[in-house]
């Protein structure tokens, strides 16, 4: 069986680049009906604190990354490492120096009968290093703590790992990984190292530029759809070009063989375009729960989902949410000259504003209940006056929302409901009758 694991260490928020490798080992495991395991690296017990362990479960549940059995704590295992640190100091591949263990590269690179170490990486290729270039190196630190090198392997065995998906920062960890699998008498896993993630101008990533806490795009507004996807395109192409995948999706697409070698760039304009094409196409119900957490003002539930429905095509972010209602909360205060569209006039701007208030007085109650009734109250305003397009909705537009820019204003007209929306209109014919 198939055997892949993400193994973070709790020093640090969970980022981007350990997000991505998540994701690839699970759409590999669940590709190739394997499992992946949950391992928390934390024998570095000074830097491993329980707010960063907290952080990186919380974030890969967020995007829906599933492992297998309990998350498995090397600190909780630390008896199993002495024991294989014992063999190792009694024949002869280890010793003590400085207060700690070191690993006698040239007694295990002798025993084992080794010039070179080589691997085939599963996405670039053979890899070879020279052994004499590889020197000793510690395995346990001098307050007794294993490192990582060791327990790495170790668990790797004992979990029976079958294959090692991380990213490329860590080739140069692989042969003294491999040297220690061969001492210890271990079969060797296979090994994928998956491209890093870049900035814009091609440097190492920034905080600047993507490298914060996972969930920091949460708060920022971006969804677990489409930070999934996001990541899944970093350095993956898929076929046909499809760009939007469910998570089924992406593990039936997922092969090491399409991992791309160089470098992926971050783009948050890409990452934004994902992000309001999920807010536009994810089922309504699904978005607003999403969007819950981002509502500061007090509105009722029928009006949430009134202003949800007129903002959703105009958002990137779920925080634009409570920038686009605040016309809808409250009228802000603008010019009497905006209300007159750039070809029209005074005299038709009035005109039209007077017969779009009587004509929306009159409407019937259910006229209200649909944004494309109160359209065609508007269209027979213009249809039956010798009027504009301008003169009537850019008037009416404004009228209701005090903005150059906004929904349509059958859209707001709906929204806001009669009263407010006869109210607003009221308003905008007393500016423009002191012009």
């Amino acid at each position: 069986m198939i055997i892949t694991r993400i193994a973070p260490s709790p020093t640090g928020f969970l980022h981007l680049g350990t997000a991505r490798t998540a994701l690839f080992n699970f759409l590999f495991a669940k590709k190739m009906a394997g499992k992946m395991y949950l391992r928390i690296e934390d024998t570095d017990r000074k830097r491993s604190q329980k707010i960063y362990e907290k952080d990186i479960i919380t974030g890969l549940k967020w995007l829906g990354i599933k492992w297998e059995g309990d998350v498995i704590r090397q600190f909780e295992r630390r008896k199993e490492y002495r024991r294989y640190i014992d063999r190792l100091m009694e024949y002869g591949f280890a010793y003590k120096a400085d207060g700690a263990i070191w690993l006698n590269v040239e007694a295990a690179l002798t025993g084992k009968k080794l010039s070179i170490i080589e691997f085939d990486d599963l996405i670039r290729g053979k890899i070879s290093f020279p052994g004499h270039k590889i020197k000793d190196f510690v395995i346990v630190a001098s307050n007794g703590s294993p490192l990582f090198l060791l327990t790495n392997v170790i668990d790797d065995y004992l979990m029976g790992v079958t294959h090692i998906i991380r990213g490329e920062d860590h080739i140069s960890n692989t042969p003294r990984q491999i040297l220690l699998f061969k001492t210890l008498g271990m079969d060797l896993p296979k090994y994928a190292h998956i491209p890093l993630i870049l900035a814009p101008d091609r440097s190492k990533m920034s905080k600047r530029a993507g490298a914060v806490s996972l969930l920091e795009y949460r708060k920022n507004g971006i969804l677990p759809e489409t930070l999934v996807n996001f990541l899944f395109l970093l350095g993956f192409h898929p076929k046909n070009d499809k760009e939007f995948l469910t998570l089924s999706e992406m593990a039936q697409e997922f092969d090491l063989k399409r991992v791309q070698k160089a470098g992926a760039i971050f783009d948050e304009t890409k990452l934004l375009s994902i992000n309001s094409w999920y807010i536009r196409n994810l089922p309504k119900d699904k978005v607003l729960d999403y969007l819950k957490e981002f509502v500061k003002v007090k509105i009722s539930k029928q009006k949430f989902k009134k202003y949800f429905a007129i903002t959703r095509d105009r958002m990137e972010r779920l925080t634009d949410f409570q920038d686009r209602v605040k016309f809808l909360e409250k009228l802000p205060d603008y010019s009497s000259e905006l209300l007159i569209f750039k070809k029209s006039t005074l005299k038709d701007t009035k005109y039209a504003l007077n017969l779009v208030y009587i004509r929306l007085r009159k409407a019937q109650a259910g006229a209200w209940k649909r944004e494309d009734l109160i359209k065609k109250e508007l269209e027979q305003v213009v249809a039956e006056n010798n009027l504009s397009n301008g003169d009537v909705f850019w008037s009416a537009r404004v009228a209701l929302s005090g903005l150059s820019a906004s929904p349509q204003p059958s859209e707001i007209a709906w929204a806001l409901g009669r009263e407010e929306s006869l109210e607003r209109i009221k308003r905008a014919i007393g500016k423009i009758i002191k012009i």
